[in-house]
């Protein structure tokens, strides 16, 4: 079965490579004939409509991005505004292979780059993908959740990037820049309304401050209702709010020196976010005969029947609320043929969930808090070659140090209903508290070089040294007269106060490209990944793993660059190969339903192709495409973590280590073999009007099934999703802009994250049996409102 299922696997795959790699060498002859005869016509009108220029610093230098030889995927602030594109989660659906979603609070969010990305259900896990924002490491993935306000560029760099950046990019990294200050003043209003009473103010200014000193100040605030309806109260709940402001100050004590400081706080506010109920009376579901009985014995009748109808049914309402708040000062020193820089910054990140209400039921059955603090120092040193020469190169040095500091409560309450077998149960007011710190010291060694060889031909070679030490500690204590069944099952205690570990590894990059011709450039690129191992940040319940092991990457890439039309098409399209041992996931504790735990999920393989276009035919209508086609799938995982669905392979289970099963051949989760996005935008004056003029987008996405939990339970299947987006305006020359918008017009349905029900061991499926639900937790239904702007 697993043979067959390979064998499949890869004649699909051949026969869409081959598709793709016929298309592209016929677009490419066309685009050369194109060129060719484009060369003995008369020069093109200067002022003919073009795709937008990108400048980016993905190789810590400004490029035009159609010279990088990367897959890499470019949005300009003023593209992220055009498609009212305000977080994270929009942007996931218009980048090839990109995928953001959070789960039940903030520190759950997990960014994936082709299909590959890290949860922060545990603490202890790094990203797999890199988030720098202006040249700094962000720790953690809940960062990238708040609100996308006055950005210069976004990048999406696909595939490692070690030899170019400070942390260690295994997978990608997500490289944002904010706009810098000018002399010139500039400022911004913008005002939003929309359905959910939701409410969004933002807005920048600035300018010259003296001579050699420009600063600019970035703010918004906004507040929405939930998406959901609690059957308990009658009330919404999964609301979101938010505020937060950067400051930058720009000083340029001579023609030779920039210093940047940066300041910035983030508050994010939720109610959020509460659990659906998957199929509560099918098979595998939670609403069994005596577990129905059981809620009607306990006083709170079982009520949430239905998925997909963004109701939801619980007693405790979750709480979290996120800091999120640093600085850094940035140094570059123009030397005669190179830029030196450095880069030191602080970062603060504080999630602190003051209520996890962890069951999703109309039941009591415990209290939870949890608080994430994690402070970050870095010192970046870095000298890149200036101007065109043979060798163009960047090295640099990076300095990290971490302190992680994450603690749990959990206190049993009356709604704790279950009898286990032997007849013990729980005692109100069991408690436990877990504590995790962690310390963390990396010491890095970075460069790149480019060689030149002809006015076409280049290669490029990079390595890296990373080198990365861990000590920390795990202590679980109950209360004094715990019952004795808490103590053994679910909260056993621990005392593990001097851990360590070294991690340590070279990594390497070679590439080539050349220019076939002007405008069409191809590359090949190798290269290796690594992000070290840790401790299980959340080893208080009864199982054995603490520590995990490294997660090493490789990548081959074959792509393709280029320009034609008079730059009124970009199109840009690779190849890769990706594989992955060792990779780190966290998983739901089966025996206690609470508490997420880490493992090495065995290795990965990854083939796929990627595609991005740009076109701008007519001056008045602009288009751009998406997609990417991942065939993911685990090379080896022999002893992974069974799904609890009745019968659920059953033909791959294992009788030791029992409880598992084996994965070999099988699509790892939250791993969608397709992705495409379509959007267009029309805009056109007005006659009788000038000054004005109108405009008309919209957006087509699509993602392919797949399953959102690690265990590949049956019941976490999505179906694909087709999401539309509409959005129409009018804007002037002075600065103003009213624009009315949609998202989700068809009012999809769907979950962004899975699991398994939880708390399940507190609580009574009838007789000594725990309930066997699964619960999700939704995307936003169709949102819409009003937005007008001002710039001045």
């Amino acid at each position: 079965m697993t043979t067959l299922f390979q064998q499949r696997g890869r004649m699909r795959l051949i026969q869409r490579l081959f598709g793709f790699t016929s298309v592209a060498a016929l677009g490419l002859a066309c685009m050369a004939n194109q060129a060719a005869a484009a060369e003995a016509a008369p020069a093109a009108d200067a002022g003919a409509p073009q795709v937008e220029t990108l400048i980016v610093t993905a190789q810590k230098r400004p490029e035009d991005v159609q010279q990088v030889p990367m897959s890499i995927t470019a949005l300009s602030g003023a593209q992220l505004e055009r498609r009212d594109i305000t977080n994270a989660s929009d942007l996931s659906q218009f980048v090839p292979g990109l995928t953001i979603f959070s789960s039940n609070n903030n520190r759950n969010s997990t960014v994936a780059i082709r299909g590959i990305g890290s949860s922060g259900t545990n603490p202890g896990i790094e990203p797999s993908v890199g988030i720098f924002i202006d040249g700094v490491y962000m720790p953690a993935a809940g960062p990238i959740q708040s609100n996308l306000l006055d950005v210069s560029t976004l990048e999406v760099l696909r595939g490692p990037q070690g030899t170019l950046y400070g942390r260690n990019t295994p997978v990608g990294a997500i490289n944002i820049t904010t706009r810098a200050p000018t002399q010139d003043f500039e400022g911004e209003v913008e005002g939003e309304i929309g359905n959910y009473n939701e409410r969004r103010v933002s807005g920048y200014v600035g300018g010259g401050i003296s001579q050699n000193v420009a600063g600019r100040l970035s703010a918004w605030t906004s507040t929405r209702e939930g998406y959901e309806t609690n059957l308990e109260s009658g009330a919404r709940i999964d609301d979101a709010n938010q505020y937060g402001l950067r400051g930058r100050i720009l000083w340029t004590p001579s023609s030779t020196v920039n210093v940047n400081f940066i300041g910035y706080y983030t508050e994010l506010h939720a109610n959020c976010c509460a659990a659906d109920q998957i199929n509560p009376t099918g098979i595998g579901g939670i609403a069994t005969p005596a577990f129905l009985a059981s809620m009607v014995a306990a006083g709170h009748p079982f009520r949430n029947f239905t998925s997909g109808d963004h109701q939801v049914d619980t007693l405790a309402i979750p709480d979290t609320t996120t800091q999120i708040a640093g600085g850094s000062m940035a140094v570059d020193w123009q030397l005669a043929h190179a830029t030196f820089t450095s880069i030191s910054a602080f970062n603060h990140y504080d999630d602190n969930i003051e209520e996890q209400a962890p069951s999703w039921l109309p039941l009591d059955v415990a209290h939870g808090d949890q608080r994430d603090k994690i402070d970050t120092l870095s010192q970046e040193f870095r000298i890149a070659s200036s101007g065109k020469n043979r060798i163009d190169y960047v090295a640099g040095v990076y300095l990290y140090y971490s302190m992680l500091k994450f603690g749990t409560d959990t206190i049993v309450h009356a709604g704790a209903n279950r009898v286990f077998p032997g007849g013990a149960r729980l005692t109100v007011g069991d408690t436990g508290q877990l504590r995790f710190d962690q310390d963390t010291t990396g010491v890095a060694g970075f460069g790149q070089a480019t060689f030149n060889v002809t006015d076409r031909f280049r290669l490029t070679a990079g390595g890296r040294y990373s080198d990365d030490r861990k000590t920390g500690s795990i202590i679980n204590v109950n209360n004094p007269g715990a019952s004795a069944i808490f103590v053994a099952q679910l909260s056993l205690p621990t005392d593990l106060p001097d851990l360590k570990r070294t991690d340590d590894k070279f990594t390497w990059a070679l590439g080539a490209q050349y220019d076939l011709t002007d405008g069409i450039m191809g590359y090949v690129k190798a290269g290796t990944g690594f992000k070290d191992g840790g401790f299980n940040a959340r080893a208080g319940g009864n199982f054995t793993v603490v520590s995990f092991d490294p997660e090493n990457s490789k990548t081959y890439e074959l792509g393709v660059k280029s320009e034609f039309l008079d730059r009124r098409v970009v199109l840009n399209a690779d190849v890769f190969h990706m594989e992955l041992d060792g990779f780190q996931d966290s998983t739901l504790n089966p025996l206690t339903g609470s508490g997420f735990i880490v493992s090495n999920a065995g290795n990965r393989r990854v083939n796929g192709v990627e595609v991005d276009a740009q076109a701008q035919p007519l001056e008045q209508l602009s288009l751009t495409a998406a997609a990417s086609y991942d065939d993911g799938v685990y090379t080896s995982y022999p002893a992974g973590q069974c799904p609890t669905y009745p019968g659920a392979f059953a033909a791959v289970k294992n009788v030791t280590p029992a409880g598992t099963c084996n994965f070999t051949g099988l699509r790892p989760a939250n791993s969608p073999e397709w992705k495409w996005s379509l959007t267009g935008e029309w805009r056109q004056p007005i006659a009788r009007a000038p000054g004005l003029s109108w405009f008309l987008g919209g957006d087509i996405s699509y993602t392919s099934s797949q399953f959102l939990d690690t265990t590949l339970d049956p019941r976490s299947f999505q179906p694909a999703v087709t999401l539309v987006g509409a959005r129409f305006g009018v804007d002037s020359r002075t600065g103003w802009r009213v624009m009315a918008f949609a998202k989700n017009l068809t009012n999809e349905s769907y979950y962004l994250a899975a699991a398994a029900q939880p708390l399940a061991a507190f609580i009574s499926g009838g007789g000594t049996a725990a309930p066997q639900g699964f619960v999700g937790w939704y995307a936003p239904p169709r949102t819409y409102g009003l937005e007008a702007s001002y710039k001045f």
